[in-house]
């Protein structure tokens, strides 16, 4: 993943909401966040890349690996949350759906080392979109996570992967928290 490369070109403001946000130590604090696509030949990539005061705080990735003949074919999708020494991932929450109107397909989450997630929640939500979540990421997860899916189209292309995504991450050196809201679309490729 070469994504540093195409932040200064690709980068795009995306709309951060937050509960309580403020500057002081011990309170939430508003993440600012860009947003990078890439494409390299090799994969069809997209990162969210949240900062605060100037400094890069979390990456989160999606990254589509293998290109189906058509959309209507079944793919595989990946979700990462970079690691990053200054934060501690507390908890995340993704709803993915495809197409973003209309019967959603099938998005199955694939186990890590063929081994069940722990304290993981999978499973369809009142909207229609898949839910992956995880409550208490800091037992769970102290390196950078990796959620592999595949999705599989059913009634209709899957053109576009609505996703919203939440995050709450402590600052290891100070009180502070971070959460942060964001809605974005992911456009899968066929080669």
């Amino acid at each position: 993943m070469n994504r540093r490369r195409f932040l200064a070109a690709a980068s795009i403001p995306v709309g951060i909401t937050t509960a309580g946000c403020s500057a002081s130590t011990g309170r939430t604090i508003e993440l600012e966040a860009e947003t990078e696509r890439q494409d390299d030949g090799n994969q069809n990539e997209t990162y969210l890349v949240y900062r605060h005061d100037g400094e890069e705080v979390r990456v989160v990735g999606f990254n589509q690996g293998a290109f189906p003949a058509s959309l209507d074919d079944r793919f595989g999708f990946t979700i990462v949350i970079e690691y990053d020494e200054s934060t501690t991932l507390e908890s995340f929450r993704f709803d993915l759906r495809t197409p973003p109107t209309g019967e959603p397909a099938d998005i199955y989450l694939a186990s890590p080392g063929g081994e069940r997630w722990p304290y993981l929640t999978y499973g369809r939500v009142d909207s229609g979109s898949t839910r992956i979540a995880l409550s208490d990421a800091a037992d769970a997860a102290d390196e950078t996570v990796f959620i592999n899916t595949v999705i599989n189209p059913k009634a209709a292309p899957a053109e576009r992967i609505a996703i919203d995504l939440e995050l709450e991450l402590t600052a290891s050196d100070s009180p502070s928290t971070y959460r942060a809201a964001t809605t974005t679309t992911f456009e899968p490729e066929t080669r």
